[in-house]
């Protein structure tokens, strides 16, 4: 292999990349960046390439910015959460958080064990993952309500629901607590990392994957609106809220379009919205959030699931609904277009709907 340059181009490609990966929690390493380069200048010019071994540290001394994207956060500790001083608009939104995720009915003060000690390799607000023990990850989150009321978390439940039932590849599950989850480390990265970096065939033997995992959730059959934990759904927006569970997919949807504090005054708008939700759809198993981020990929396969917390059983069209919000926010013009394809079925309708109810809640 020969040791290949940077243009000027491709290094501006390689810093917005880092900027995104840190905005959307990922601790990037230098490693990290050493492997999306090696695999830009693979795509661009057309051979295995190697890179100078202080390349890392020549790309940061022309950009001091991206230093602040390697910083490593502190680990937490359990026992002594930060004091933090909120003024009266910031204690409210507080209150609405808790009351639109638990109404009246919040869980119980719980105290957290010992966060594991190790590599922290994602970091979004309260929440943590952290590579421990070689080949484990303890996603937890310090959120004092935890991942939710029930002792285990929707997502641990699922992830073993979803081995005994399809062959999607999902984490191994280890453990899990009110606040956290233990399980398998898979090597690979990201959806949203490799995308840009990937082969029109590795890009198209992805989507086939995808469209066949798809496949296999929609062919299990719900009787019920609700996680799979029993807990209510989540709706994922601005203000996150949960509701439920329903007996029907009109029930849902009359709790879905009237959240609390909607206006009536607009009642003839609301009401014209809820009318042309379908309610004669399957209601299905849904991952709720098929995010590039939340896809794992390796040598150009998809090789893990991740992040299913939200799902559950929902009404068919959730998933279109909701994988095209995603992966549209990917890119357009590689990704977001074939979104579609992946479903037998589409609720371009629905969508539109959905996408108008969330901007006003």
């Amino acid at each position: 292999m020969q040791q290949q340059q940077v243009s000027a181009e491709q290094e501006s490609q390689i810093v917005d990349w880092v900027s995104k990966e840190d905005s959307s929690g990922t601790i990037v390493r230098k490693d990290l960046i050493y492997w999306y380069t090696q695999n830009l200048l693979r795509r661009d010019n057309g051979v295995e390439a190697t890179l100078s071994l202080d390349f890392v540290d020549d790309l940061i001394s022309r950009h001091p910015d991206l230093a602040e994207c390697l910083v490593i956060p502190p680990h937490p500790d359990h026992a002594n959460p930060p004091v933090v001083r909120l003024n009266r608009l910031e204690k409210r939104m507080q209150e609405d958080r808790r009351k639109a995720l638990f109404g009246d009915s919040p869980p119980p003060p719980r105290q957290p064990a010992p966060y594991p000690e190790g590599d922290i390799i994602h970091n979004l607000f309260d929440r943590y993952v952290v590579r421990h023990d070689n080949n484990k990850v303890t996603k937890y989150t310090r959120y004092s309500h935890g991942f939710g009321a029930t002792d285990h978390p929707n997502e641990a439940m699922v992830m073993d629901f979803i081995k005994a039932n399809t062959s999607i590849p999902v984490p191994k599950v280890f453990s899990s607590a009110w606040d956290r989850i233990t399980m398998e480390y898979i090597e690979g990265e990201t959806l949203q990392q490799a995308w840009p970096v990937l082969t029109p065939d590795q890009r198209s033997d992805i989507l086939d994957q995808l469209r066949g995992y798809i496949a296999q959730l929609r062919a299990l059959k719900g009787t019920q609106i609700s996680r799979l934990s029993g807990e209510g759904v989540l709706v994922p927006c601005m203000m996150m809220r949960s509701g439920g569970p329903f007996a029907t997919i009109e029930e849902f949807h009359d709790w879905f379009v009237w959240p609390p504090g909607r206006e009536t005054v607009q009642s003839i708008y609301w009401n014209q919205i809820t009318t042309h939700l379908r309610n004669d759809v399957p209601i299905v198993f849904t991952h709720g959030d098929l995010a590039a981020r939340n896809i794992l990929v390796r040598d150009g396969k998809i090789v893990a699931i991740l992040d299913w917390e939200f799902a559950g059983w929902y009404p068919e069209y959730w998933e279109y609904v909701f994988t095209l919000r995603q992966l549209d926010n990917q890119t357009w013009e590689t990704l977001g277009l074939h979104v579609p394809s992946l479903f037998t079925k589409r609720y371009d309708l629905e969508y539109i709907l959905v996408m108008l109810l969330l901007r006003g809640s």
